[in-house]
């Protein structure tokens, strides 16, 4: 009787293996990341490359976001009323840093193609296009990846998106290089490139910058209250001068 009751009861396994439910998040991120980018190439097209690249990018980063914990998002529609709402401001904030991009990396073709004056001019356009290309890209990657900087006015997103990687240059470095490496494998397999090349790369972007970028400008913002608390404190703790002076009723 004791055998009996010590069989009764569900069989198998209590609880799903821990190697199982990380394998099926991996084929669900990688489902994820296809929808992003086969989205991301046709409102790129939609907005006939130029000013369609932009918009797409942070709307894929918005997707992203809204992941982040394993929430389930609509794709196709958050991906569309991103596309919307950021065409034009989104376009106006990252145009300028896209042709600076653009023509680093011209400038970086031309020097390995064997077109620069001599060896020494090599190492110098080289150098340049090199870390104009990367801290545009770095720079990019920060307005796609943190919306609280692209829903500034557009000078203060230029400011803080050239000042900004400058304080985090090991992820900035990490972005750089895995970005690099991300291109060299969607070069060697074109495949690879047209699925998943566009997703993977904004969700490289969001993952190195987003979060730690928002912690960066909350203890900012932090940091500039205190100090504006303190200076309104002393202000008002300070006498003013060209108050009139009450003595008591004893005094002369």
């Amino acid at each position: 009787m004791e055998r009996m009751r010590g069989r009764s009861g569900p069989s198998g396994p209590s609880e799903v293996p821990a190697w199982a439910m990380r394998a099926n998040e991996a084929i669900e991120r990688v489902f994820l990341l296809l929808r992003l980018s086969v989205l991301w190439a046709l409102l790129s097209l939609l907005g006939l490359v130029v000013l369609g690249v932009a918009p797409a990018s942070v709307a894929a980063a918005d997707v992203l976001i809204a992941s982040r914990h394993g929430a389930k998002v609509p794709v196709l529609s958050t991906m569309w009323r991103s596309y919307r709402d950021h065409l034009v401001p989104v376009n106006l904030r990252m145009l300028p840093l896209l042709a600076v991009q653009l023509g680093a990396a011209a400038m970086l073709w031309i020097v390995l193609g064997g077109g620069a004056p001599g060896a020494i001019g090599a190492y110098v356009l080289g150098g340049a296009a090199v870390a104009s290309l990367s801290w545009s890209t770095a720079s990019l990657a920060v307005i796609v990846a943190v919306p609280r900087i692209r829903r500034q006015d557009v000078l203060v997103t230029w400011r803080l998106a050239l000042l900004v990687p400058g304080t985090i240059p090991l992820r900035v470095l990490g972005l750089t290089l895995g970005l690099g490496a991300w291109i060299v494998v969607c070069t060697l397999l074109w495949p690879v490139a047209v699925l998943l090349g566009a997703g993977t790369a904004i969700d490289l972007a969001t993952s190195l910058l987003g979060r730690r970028v928002e912690l960066l400008l909350e203890d900012l913002e932090a940091t500039a209250a205190a100090s504006r608390r303190a200076r309104d404190g002393a202000v008002g703790g300070a006498p003013d001068p060209l108050a009139p002076h009450t003595g008591s009723a004893g005094a002369p």
